[in-house]
């Protein structure tokens, strides 16, 4: 035993422990980061916010300074995995499959000045990446800068301009991916009381443009069918019932213009009301409870209008080792089919997690929609002749998985999700397997 001891060399030893040291160092290194990203995520998800409540979530959250600016990195990685069916095509097209993933960094930079106002910048890069499908690999980026100024100690004004280049499927009535661009402007003007009530004005314009693609149901470019400009103006009012729960409520305005002269019959405009609840981001119910209603009028005579109830819902409910989740969406949104205006989607969703320990989580969720036209579509046979069709698609999905806490509350999730669409429209008719991995901030 002591001669075996005598060969093994003091330096080397210390070699060893210097090698480990490094490692464990590295191994913190990423925690920390991986730590700040989840903070940073958490911080800036919410939507209108009184500005004390702002500036003093920045001052006591920051993690990188330089200089007077406070730094917070977001990182998302989604969708790394594989897809049996990236084209979404019926199963006597013999579907594509291929491995992908999508790479989301994200950089937020405030200054605060003066106890009065709050500039930002947030900068998006994103890549999809697709391991055989060379064309469908991408390189996006978004970006956008802001202001809140303070002043009278009451009154909030708050500006932004807003530029996105994404590749994605842009709804639910469209499987293929493409490339689409928003860019616009918005600006509000708000009254803020101590007890945090506030209400004011607000108003955007928004240009939306599209891939100059020709999808299955049109005979023009996508971009000629959808390219426009929204306008919209609103008043919001919120009210806080606890300490970080607000009752809100919006009534607003919008106008759709269409960009080329051949969708010009697709101009037309919308009153809105929604009202609900908005619940803190952290605590036994998270999430929105929004419900309301819209009437969308076209401006070309004889297209027939949509009235009724909305939502956007999203809630979750922690009860134990328990995590349930309720979701609710219904709105209408333009079709790309020629001669088609707009479809109907409602889309309801149901989850339910269960942790067996404080670092492993087993999920499952359920999702079904509905998409809806109002007008019957023309469905053209080989011979000539064609039948016309009141579309109706039926979605349905499950998803089951699992996921390991890293650190806090940032963990790796692995999913096996389950897609079917069925449609009385003839070729819709698909279904989807996809099993991945992702990143997720909220264990």
């Amino acid at each position: 035993m002591g001669k075996n001891l005598a060969l093994v060399d003091p330096d080397c030893i210390g070699l060893l422990f210097g090698k480990a040291d490094r490692a464990m160092k590295k191994i913190k290194a990423i925690l920390f980061f991986v730590l700040l990203f989840s903070i940073s995520q958490a911080l800036f998800s919410q939507s209108y916010r009184v500005f004390q409540d702002e500036w003093k979530e920045i001052e006591e959250k920051t993690k990188f300074r330089i200089g007077p600016f406070k730094i917070f990195p977001v990182l998302q990685l989604r969708n790394i995995g594989y897809d049996d069916n990236i084209y979404y095509q019926k199963k006597e097209d013999h579907p594509i499959s291929d491995y992908t993933s999508t790479l989301s960094p994200e950089v937020r930079v405030f200054l605060l000045f003066r106890n009065s106002l709050i500039l930002s910048f947030s900068e998006n890069p994103e890549y999809l990446f697709y391991l055989r499908e060379e064309k469908e690999r991408t390189f996006t980026y978004s970006f956008s800068p802001r202001f809140r100024y303070l002043f009278l100690q009451h009154f909030v004004i708050s500006g932004d301009y807003h530029y996105q280049m994404r590749r994605r499927r842009v709804s639910s009535e469209i499987d293929r991916l493409m490339t689409d661009f928003a860019k616009g402007y918005s600006l509000s003007f708000f009254y803020e009381t101590a007890r945090k009530t506030s209400f004011g004005f607000s108003g955007t314009i928004h240009k939306l443009t599209f891939e100059d693609i020709v999808l299955p149901g049109s005979t023009i470019y996508l971009s000629q069918e959808l390219d426009r400009e929204e306008r919209s103006g609103h008043f919001e009012f919120y009210y806080q019932i606890s300490s970080e729960t607000f009752f809100f409520y919006k009534l607003g305005y919008t106008e759709y213009n269409f960009e080329h002269p051949q969708s010009s019959w697709r101009n037309s405009y919308s009153y809105q009301t929604y009202a609900g609840i908005r619940f803190p981001l952290l605590g036994r119910i998270r999430g929105t409870l929004s419900l309301g209603y819209k009437n969308f009028v076209p401006r070309k005579e004889g297209r027939k209008s949509f009235s009724g109830f909305v939502g956007n819902t999203s809630l979750d409910f922690k009860l134990g080792r328990f995590d349930f989740r309720l979701g609710y969406v219904r709105d209408n949104a333009f079709s790309y089919w020629t001669e088609i205006l707009y479809f109907v989607e409602n889309r309801y969703e149901a989850g339910i997690s269960f942790y067996l320990t404080r670092f492993l989580r087993i999920d499952y969720n359920y999702q079904e929609g509905e998409l809806s036209y109002p007008e019957l579509i023309p469905n053209r046979f080989s011979a000539g002749n064609y039948e016309e069709i009141k579309r109706k698609d039926i979605l349905r999905s499950h998803s089951v998985g699992f996921a390991f806490r890293i650190i806090r509350n940032t963990g790796i999730g692995f999913t096996l999700h389950i897609l079917k669409r069925a449609s009385n429209f003839p070729g819709l008719t698909i279904k989807r397997n996809f099993l991945g991995a992702y990143l997720t901030y909220e264990f």
